[in-house]
């Protein structure tokens, strides 16, 4: 869907660490396949943990010797909330190996300054090698192979760590984040071309951010998509991201995830797509 121009501008203030903007990953893909261009989605970097020797969330009950567990915890009982699949063990195992967010959000960086697109499907590939892959994406070897996978060139986004260019960037942008007094995420804020904007704090729904889009549209059309329920539109929408979560099917189609798994067991049946695990549930790609 295309548009002369966006009419609403929404940012997500994120860290590729967090478990509720993992969450927030199949409302943003409704927006774009409801809305298309008509709703600009940038990500902003908001460094959730500096220090995690420093580091508490008390409203979440993470803090202490025990830390790690407490994180493995929070994510297996957000997941059972969100619907998104997750391998929360390997927040177990980090203990030794784990000091900070940071480096996974200078990595989006660097890849921004290499190609905008790019660097955000590259920021979706960090999301689910945390959530779901056991992957530790603040290891720079582990970031350039996901870097080669979205079709970043490795050498640049190696030397842009290198040479302190992405961190740079990141602390002027990280600057920006906490002048808005912005400190939990995901936090969305809502913009229109005049500049008037709304706060989200917090995962939202995808009727919350449509409302918000509504107040802020200053009485310009969104046209709004219908995508019916069917196999043909399952099987366009998991070939164009490359790879989705059982419960992105049941957002965008605004059914249960019971009622997507079942669609997309019986498309497997039929070799229309393949299931991959991923922790306490599955990604799904097109059959080759």
């Amino acid at each position: 869907m295309k548009s002369n121009g966006w009419i609403i501008e929404l940012t997500e203030f994120t860290d590729p660490y967090c478990t509720w903007c993992w969450a927030s990953e199949p409302i943003l893909r409704k927006i774009k396949e409801l809305y298309g261009d008509q709703v600009k989605i940038t990500f902003k970097m908001g460094g959730l943990v500096d220090d995690i020797k420093t580091f508490s969330d008390p409203s979440n009950q993470i803090g202490g010797e025990t830390m790690f567990d407490q994180i493995a915890d929070h994510w297996e009982e957000a997941s059972s909330i969100h619907g998104m699949p997750v391998e929360a063990n390997i927040f177990r195992e980090l203990k030794d190996k784990f000091r900070s967010t940071h480096p996974a959000n200078i990595a989006y960086k660097a890849a921004q300054l290499q190609d905008k697109e790019l660097a955000d499907k590259f920021l979706r590939r960090l999301r689910e090698a945390a959530a779901a892959e056991s992957k530790e994406i603040h290891r720079t070897e582990v970031q350039l192979d996901l870097a080669k996978e979205v079709g970043l060139d490795p050498k640049k986004f190696l030397e842009a760590i290198e040479s302190g260019h992405a961190n740079d960037n990141f602390l002027e942008e990280l600057k920006e984040v906490r002048s808005q007094g912005i400190t939990g995420f995901p936090t969305f804020k809502i913009s229109n071309q005049k500049g008037e904007a709304t706060y989200l704090n917090g995962f939202r729904s995808f009727e919350v951010l449509e409302s918000a889009f509504s107040r802020l549209s200053n009485g310009k059309e969104l046209k709004k998509r219908e995508i019916p329920l069917n196999d043909e539109n399952i099987i366009n929408f998991i070939r164009k991201y490359r790879k989705v979560a059982t419960q992105e099917v049941a957002t965008l189609f605004g059914i249960s995830k019971k009622n997507a798994n079942d669609y997309l067991v019986l498309l497997e049946h039929k070799n229309h797509v393949k299931s991959i695990k991923a922790g306490n549930d599955f990604f799904w790609e097109i059959m080759p």
